[in-house]
């Protein structure tokens, strides 16, 4: 306000001795920055009070007619495009907020249109795995002890669990459905789910579980969703190396007393992200992958999972120095 204050009564005095028409543009540029600055029409009008005092302290005669007829050409310039800048600046902002309006209602009709789309495919594919999983099952029934093909039988029937469970945690996501958490033990799970996974990824991964026992409220078919999810996303990203950690932390072990949790850590050394990308890589549609190679659903399911199980999800990432993802979830009671 200081600097405002000194520009216009620079200007006023200036007006004020030459009526020139150069300094009522420039005052009205200062009321177009006041309204940038956030400076209320109030305290704007408040500049003409104090630069008025100011001219009279140099001894300008304020109460001549031509002084007040100059002086109040400087108030007009300065409050009509304060006034303008600030009708302009709520138009904006009622159009920013239009648009959001809009794209949440976009969005709202594009989770509704693949909500029924999802529900129809996963009829049909539940229709395609109910004799694969029938006829596995028998077969392995047929086969006593420990045959070579029993292992692949038992592979083929996992997979078909598994499928059954990915479709459903993504009805669940799109439908806003909830399925009811079991207790798991978190590190047992988690090296199930990276058992399962192994055999789908081009590039290996190392698993350190520090903590098998622990249980938290989750389910199984979730949690491995997850896992491939993060595992892909980092072999996407150019990751060479990838890790999965599972630890205990809070509780006995915390200074202060802060709640058990149970942290599974997904690192990689993939590209990274920008922090603009990172700070919206949980978005729903929002990706940096070419059209057609990534829904921008991947993160966004993910988090959805987690916020269902009470837990919480962060990410870390910088350009060329990998990501971190963490999910913390609460130790079950009991």
């Amino acid at each position: 306000m200081r600097s405002l204050l000194q520009r216009y009564t620079a200007g006023m005095a200036t007006y004020v001795a030459t009526a020139a028409e150069a300094p009522l543009l420039d005052i009205e540029e200062l009321g177009r920055l006041a309204i940038t600055d956030d400076i209320s029409l109030d305290e704007i009008a408040g500049l003409h009070e104090g630069a008025a005092l100011a001219l009279s302290d140099r001894g300008v005669p304020i109460n001549q007619p031509e002084i007040i007829r100059r002086m109040s050409a400087c108030l007009s310039a300065l409050m009509v495009s304060a006034a303008v800048a600030y009708r302009t600046k709520i138009d904006l902002l009622e159009q920013h907020r239009q648009q959001e309006r809009d794209r949440t209602e976009r969005d709202r009709q594009r989770l509704e249109t693949l909500g029924q789309f999802v529900g129809s495919v996963a009829h049909e594919l539940n229709n395609l795995l109910q004799p694969v999983r029938g006829m596995t099952e028998l077969m392995l029934a047929d086969l006593p002890g420990k045959p070579p093909e029993r292992a692949d039988l038992e592979t083929v029937e996992a997979c078909a669990i598994q499928a059954v469970s990915v479709i459903q945690g993504i009805l669940a996501y799109v439908r806003r459905e909830t399925i009811a958490p079991q207790s798991l033990a978190f590190g047992a799970a988690v090296a199930t789910a990276c058992t399962f996974i192994r055999p789908m990824l081009r590039e290996p991964f190392e698993v350190a579980i520090r903590d098998h026992d622990t249980r938290i409220l989750a389910l199984q078919g979730e949690l491995t969703q997850i896992l491939l999810n993060l595992l892909q996303n980092a072999v996407q990203a150019g990751a060479t190396r990838m890790r999965v950690e599972v630890d205990r932390i809070g509780g006995d072990w915390a200074v202060g007393g802060a709640p058990a949790r149970m942290r599974l850590r997904v690192t990689d050394d993939g590209q990274g992200m920008s922090a603009a990308v990172a700070a919206r890589a949980l978005d729903p549609y929002f990706t940096t992958k070419e059209s057609g190679q990534g829904t921008g659903l991947g993160l966004a399911i993910v988090r959805s999972i987690v916020l269902g199980w009470s837990g919480d999800l962060q990410l870390q990432s910088e350009p060329g120095r990998g990501t971190t993802i963490s999910l913390l979830l609460p130790v079950a009671a009991g």
